[in-house]
């Protein structure tokens, strides 16, 4: 049985079996874009620079999130759409879109998020759209090297860069 404890914008705060958690009331995806080297190996990874004032420093770095709107029509539409409002490269060629399955944020979210993997190596980037709201009017799109990866507190980023070689590479960790 679930209880409701509270309803706020985009979520609510639920109590299910003894345990209080999070149930989302949206779909977004998580993008990772990447710059391969001459050799084919992930080189330079995209994230967003945003203020977050529940970071330390207030700043935060994470991957390019999005919601799911209706007039997209699957998930990878929406990252398409998203890639290009939050960092300005349009890519529509999917053999460049690598789906990396779905993770959880949290033990305590009820919610999956479907990620992607784009190569955007050789592709012109054009200017950040946006969405209008003032969140991505603040952030800065940056691609930061390889190696800075497990430096990053976002788990979302060594985590799916860990699955880049999994899927885009082809090599298969256990």
């Amino acid at each position: 049985m679930e209880n409701i404890l509270g309803k706020y914008r985009g979520f609510n705060v639920v109590e299910r079996d003894g345990k209080e958690g999070i149930q989302v009331l949206f779909d977004n995806v998580v993008i990772m874009p990447f710059v391969r080297d001459d050799k084919g190996l992930p080189l330079m990874i995209g994230v967003i620079k945003e203020p977050n004032p529940f970071r330390e420093g207030g700043q935060t770095i994470s991957l390019i999130t999005g919601t799911k709107d209706p007039s997209d029509g699957d998930y990878l539409t929406t990252a398409m759409r998203e890639l290009k409002e939050e960092s300005g490269y349009d890519v529509t060629d999917s053999d460049r879109w690598f789906y990396m399955g779905n993770v959880f944020s949290s033990k305590l979210v009820d919610h999956e998020q479907p990620c992607f993997a784009v190569d955007v190596t050789g592709v012109k980037r054009g200017e950040a759209t946006g969405d209008g709201s003032e969140s991505e009017a603040q952030q800065e799109f940056i691609l930061i090297p390889a190696n800075d990866v497990v430096k990053v507190k976002d788990i979302f980023i060594p985590g799916l860069f860990i699955k880049l070689f999994k899927y885009v590479m082809g090599i298969d960790i256990h």
